[in-house]
């Protein structure tokens, strides 16, 4: 889980518990799935409790019409009465008396919902009356219980309240509570670009603090709409970018914004490549121990599945060498170059074609050093799996490094020209027979 889904969950936890959520700061390294059950045991306990009473109310209200139930309940009971009670009923019977009922008294109900305990009767209500609540919550600035209920609503109904929300803003703040989360592709798939758009640019006032819900989403959509809405971020310039690499260190969003830049358009991480903010070395530190700690190795290797090789060279020529050597001081602090080797074997074609052209990207200096890397991880096999997809004539820095390290070492000449030459690379071979010739 990321910090923002444990973010998400203290905040919703606080409303139920009626606290501040800087109380329950506490909980800040608890995992969201903890704090979650946390919260769903707590609501439970807090409506189990007279729920033998609550069920005889419900059973009671089929004797009156409907009319009449509406009213008694809107006269004598107080909301957290009524969604108890709710929680009792035959979901049509629920339906027909909250059509009855005016649309305040029904939004101050809904807070006091358990959604769990009456997904049917959420589902079943007519898009008219969840409009009209839905707006009534939003005027209120509901956003946390909004989210809550956004997984038992009907696409219909989902789609006439986000026609009714007319300001972006407030759906970024319902969106990072939603607990649906299997729903966010579809609702994403029902905003026009336009809106969108207008939500990547919400991000950039600095005042409003949307960036953590951007991220959110972003990290919730399918691939097609994570390129989309990262090429979007990308669009607004170098200024947009620095900032978003900022915010995700200083609020550690790297494990749900990287699979999104790995799925950028070519250009567009050839852009952020270029940032200065991506050579500072808090920033370096922070995405690749993200990349460690949650196993994003893999993630990393952008656009395996569509990025030609060419790209990959075209982006990495686009790059300073000065930036390309901090970058690698990163990797190697992070000791990620042994772990992307270690991978070789599970690599197919087209991702080893596209770790080579990293690799003859490389200046001579770095091929050198990332060399002296795998013969500290003892990892020569999968070193010529990925020099075997680099061009003859841009393996000059890890000829030399092979040659160096077979003189530094002679036990060590045979074992890498055979291994070299079982690959198909006779020049490393070569190289590592000269040593001692």
């Amino acid at each position: 889980m990321t910090s923002l889904e444990v973010r998400a969950e203290i905040i919703k936890l606080a409303r139920v518990l009626d606290r501040n959520p800087e109380h329950l700061l506490f909980l800040a390294e608890t995992p969201a799935a903890d704090i979650r059950r946390l919260r769903e045991a707590t609501h439970e306990h807090l409506f189990d409790g007279d729920r033998a009473r609550f069920r005889r109310i419900a059973t009671a209200t089929k004797l009156l019409p409907t009319r009449l139930a509406a009213s008694i309940a809107e006269k004598s009971f107080a909301p957290v009465f009524l969604a108890r009670i709710a929680g009792e009923m035959p979901a049509d019977r629920a339906i027909e008396i909250a059509q009855r009922m005016n649309t305040r008294l029904l939004a101050d109900v809904t807070l006091e919902l358990d959604p769990r305990s009456v997904g049917p009767i959420l589902h079943g209500m007519p898009v008219s009356v969840v409009r009209a609540v839905a707006l009534e919550l939003l005027h209120r600035a509901e956003h946390i219980a909004m989210g809550l209920f956004v997984g038992y609503l009907s696409d219909r109904a989902i789609r006439e309240v986000l026609v009714a929300i007319a300001d972006e803003e407030d759906l970024l703040r319902i969106g990072l509570f939603i607990e649906a989360r299997e729903r966010i592709p579809t609702l994403v798939g029902m905003l026009s670009k336009e809106r969108l758009r207008r939500m990547v640019k919400l991000s950039q006032d600095e005042a409003k603090d949307l960036w953590a819900p951007v991220v959110a989403l972003m990290a919730q959509v399918d691939p097609v709409a994570q390129r989309t809405l990262g090429d979007m971020v990308a669009e607004q310039g170098d200024e947009s970018l620095t900032r978003l690499m900022h915010r995700c260190q200083a609020e550690e969003l790297w494990p749900s914004i990287l699979p999104v830049i790995a799925r950028m358009s070519p250009d567009k991480q050839a852009a952020l490549l270029r940032l200065e903010a991506l050579a500072e070395p808090d920033v370096l530190t922070g995405i690749f121990t993200a990349v460690q700690e949650h196993g994003l190795q893999r993630t990393m290797l952008p656009l395996i599945a569509t990025m030609a090789v060419d790209d990959v060279v075209a982006a990495a020529g686009a790059v300073g060498e000065e930036q390309l050597v901090r970058l690698f001081n990163a990797a190697e602090s992070a000791q990620l170059v042994p772990q992307l080797l270690a991978m070789a074997d599970e690599l197919d074609d087209q991702e080893r074609s596209w770790l080579a052209a990293v690799a003859a990207a490389m200046p001579e200096a770095l091929q050198d050093r990332f060399t002296t890397e795998v013969d500290r991880a003892q990892l020569w096999l999968p070193l010529f799996d990925i020099a075997a997809a680099i061009p003859h004539d841009a393996r000059a820095g890890l000829a030399g490094a092979v040659r160096r390290i077979a003189a530094a070492r002679p036990e060590l000449v045979e074992q890498l020209a055979e291994l070299a030459e079982s690959r198909g690379l006779a020049d490393l071979a070569a190289e590592a027979r000269a040593a001692t010739g």
